[in-house]
């Protein structure tokens, strides 16, 4: 029994050991006393804790230290600035969670058996057919107003679409109030052309 505990503590510190080693960065830190200097030893250390917390994030946090460490060596202190900051923001970075997905708790089947909705005046041709008019009114209005040669012509095809609108005669509508809006609108042009 004490030699299955003792085995498996060495493991467990043989492989923390191994963790350890691999967020390490390689080479001979620098000494400590400078501010270039102790910002790279912060570097080293935060990707060093960052293991426990972070694994990935660890991983490049320990590259940036090694190139801050390989740049001061080198006296590239700007660089071995660059690469610690660069570090320590990839050894602080938080883990990434999965965002939970939410299940409705109302029943979805009530959406699909609804009624659709109530259209009031019949239906869509009716409302349409109710535009159309309304249109062809204001127009023959128009051409009455300004004593328009075809305004007798647009009333009787005005007349005509209030009849097929009753009548739920809708594509005759549209033609009827068409021709009405076209006469007004004929006779307009000759009113403008001759001011």
């Amino acid at each position: 029994m004490r030699r299955f505990l003792i085995f498996t503590l060495a493991l467990v510190f043989a492989t923390g050991a191994g963790a350890f080693a691999q967020t390490v960065p390689p080479g001979t830190p620098p000494a400590p006393g400078r501010p270039t200097a102790n910002l790279v030893l912060d570097a080293m250390m935060a990707s060093a804790r960052a293991a426990s917390v972070n694994p990935t994030a660890a991983q490049s946090a320990s590259l940036n230290a090694a190139a801050a460490i390989q740049r001061y060596n080198m006296g590239d202190f700007n660089g071995a600035r660059s690469a610690a900051i660069q570090a320590l923001i990839e050894a602080n970075r938080l883990p990434q969670t999965p965002i939970p997905v939410l299940q409705s708790t109302i029943p979805q089947t009530s959406a699909l058996h609804t009624q659709p909705f109530l259209i009031p005046g019949g239906g869509v041709a009716a409302i349409d057919a109710n535009a159309f008019v309304a249109q062809a009114r204001g127009a023959v209005a128009a051409c009455a107003q300004r004593n328009s040669p075809n305004a007798a012509a647009a009333t009787q095809h005005l007349n005509a679409a209030i009849a097929d609108e009753k009548a739920g005669r809708y594509q005759g509508v549209s033609v009827e109030a068409r021709a009405a809006v076209d006469l007004c609108a004929a006779a307009q042009q000759q009113l403008n052309q001759q001011r």
